[in-house]
């Protein structure tokens, strides 16, 4: 059809930024008031999940063997959870913390702005609510982690005070470089993170 090579260049050059443009159009289409709602919900039930499968597991171990059989199993069994969780629902679940106590839990850049900014909702008083962040071609869930149940503190509080130090020194053996301490009840713990692919939570390409 096209016996030019000089001629061919400039049409598919032309058809491709064309492409190029819809694509890169559809990726920056922001979500909906209703799809916002929609992928919170999603995460607001995957949290809920992932919380009770490992807070029930824990409690379990606890009530069975004590603090630090409940150490030793959160140690080997939290992370095999969640990545069995997040292969159920086909996300990334995962908890971070700049106190975090599995070094697997480190916050990146953008999680530290949104740990930021809910702390300085808590010091004002403010209800802390989950909320949607975009990175790419995903949409990344988070949700606050407050200290609220008075056991939490047996694995989280002040050595020695709300802490037993020999359970303090077992998780120390477990994680030599626990920073997960010294907190009290109501304090921020962390954040739930989610990320929530758009292709398949949201229907974009």
């Amino acid at each position: 059809m096209f016996k030019n090579p000089a001629r061919i260049h400039p049409i598919i050059i032309l058809v491709l930024m064309i492409l190029a443009s819809c694509q890169s159009f559809q990726q920056k289409k922001p979500l909906s008031a209703e799809e916002q709602l929609e992928l919170i919900t999603i995460g607001n039930k995957i949290t809920e999940e992932s919380f009770k499968a490992l807070s029930g597991e824990l409690m379990g171990a606890l009530q069975e063997g004590g603090v630090q059989n409940a150490i030793g199993y959160c140690h080997l069994q939290a992370s095999p959870i969640i990545d069995s969780l997040s292969a159920v629902y086909g996300v990334v679940i995962s908890r971070v913390s700049e106190k975090n106590r599995n070094p697997i839990n480190k916050p990146d850049d953008s999680d530290l702005l949104v740990i930021a900014s809910y702390r300085e909702q808590l010091a004002e008083g403010r209800e802390l609510r989950p909320h949607l962040e975009k990175t790419g071609t995903a949409r990344v869930y988070y949700s606050p982690i407050v200290i609220q149940n008075p056991a939490c503190l047996l694995c989280h509080g002040k050595p020695g005070n709300t802490m037993e130090q020999e359970n303090y020194d077992f998780i120390l053996a477990k994680y030599p470089d626990d920073l997960a301490t010294d907190y009290q009840l109501g304090d921020l713990r962390g954040v739930w993170k989610i990320i929530l692919n758009i292709k398949t939570y949201s229907g974009e390409p």
